[in-house]
């Protein structure tokens, strides 16, 4: 007897759902018994840092979201802090195990004996200072308000680079990161300087204009870093393997596959796709470490009296020790 269409199609819906019925089920006995078995390893939990919707750290939010992490056996545990000296903060406490984190911070607090190595680069610029619609050049910030991030970012670095440069002076006013679209929307401060996508939402909203990058005050140089535990570096070189593995794998996502990283990006943080797409105009990426630029930096935050001059008696010794991209190059070179 031939079978009714009806019939055909009860009898397939029934078959689809006992096979998405049994799949977690079996997967779940599968690595049940592997475990046990000694076939299958137990995930490495890992504590891994970075900063409120960064959009320099998009590899991290890649990784995260696309399950690269537990490809490599390693179950992460994402914590999220308000701007980069908070972030080493945590770290130095015993917080992190890995992180993501603008080299500005990271240098201050390794200057100060914290245990950490750079193994790779998230991204290179990407920093605007933005002002109110009627102020057109940087000149004209003489005497004016600028919001920051806070104290010991490198966003609040760079605007003192901008001030000698152009040899004026400007009130640093401190924000959540967050915040600072807003005073400048409401007029508390005249510009200010942030990572994106936080300068995007001021252009994107008809409210500010970008009037200097980073690019324009320090071509190329280091912002956001990737950072292991200097335990794991030295006791578990397998686990920071498959950690720098994680993110040169992202990173490529992210610069073969921008689209895709800009909606990753979108769904995570809650910023709106036109937000996203103005700040990837700033973003230069490159996972390896320009330690030329953080050179400048070190030297710069010894004249500024922010890393004192004992802490760091030779600078390029100083950076040298603080960067290891061996294992990044041996990643690469494996292919």
């Amino acid at each position: 007897m031939k079978m009714s269409k009806t019939s055909s199609l009860r009898k397939l819906l029934v078959t689809v759902i006992a096979v998405i019925i049994a799949a977690p089920t079996s997967f779940a006995a599968g690595y049940y018994f592997g475990y046990n078995a000694g076939l299958v390893s137990a995930p490495t939990p890992v504590r891994i840092g970075h900063l409120v919707a960064d959009i320099h750290q998009v590899a991290f939010f890649v990784a995260f979201s696309k399950g690269f992490y537990e490809e490599e056996g390693i179950m992460p545990k994402r914590l999220e802090y308000m701007n980069g000296p908070a972030e080493m903060l945590a770290f130095a406490a015993g917080d992190l195990d890995a992180g993501y984190v603008g080299c500005v911070p990271a240098l201050t607090a390794k200057a100060k004996g914290v245990d950490f190595v750079i193994v790779a680069s998230a991204n290179l610029e990407g920093s605007a200072l933005v002002s109110k619609l009627e102020i057109e050049t940087v000149p004209e910030l003489d005497g004016k308000v600028v919001g920051t991030p806070g104290i010991g970012t490198i966003q609040d670095s760079l605007l003192y680079m901008v001030e000698q440069k152009f040899n004026i002076k400007v009130t640093h006013k401190h924000y959540k990161v967050s915040d600072l679209p807003l005073a400048l929307s409401k007029g508390e401060i005249d510009a200010f300087i942030a990572w994106e996508p936080f300068g995007a939402e001021a252009v994107v909203g008809g409210f500010g204009h970008v009037v200097y990058t980073s690019h324009e005050i320090l071509p190329d140089h280091q912002c956001c870093v990737f950072y292991v535990s200097g335990k794991i570096f030295r006791e578990q070189p397998s686990l920071a393997r498959k950690l720098i593995k994680v993110h040169i794998k992202a990173m490529e996502l992210v610069m073969n596959s921008p689209k895709d990283a800009m909606g990753i990006f979108a769904n995570m943080t809650g910023k709106s796709m036109s937000v996203v797409e103005e700040s990837w105009k700033r973003m230069v990426w490159d996972y390896h470490v320009n330690t030329t630029s953080m050179e400048i930096f070190t030297a710069y935050l010894i004249e500024q009296e922010k890393v004192k001059p004992e802490d760091v008696p030779d600078v390029e010794a100083f950076i040298s020790a603080a960067v290891d991209q061996k294992l990044l190059s041996d990643i690469e070179a494996a292919g």
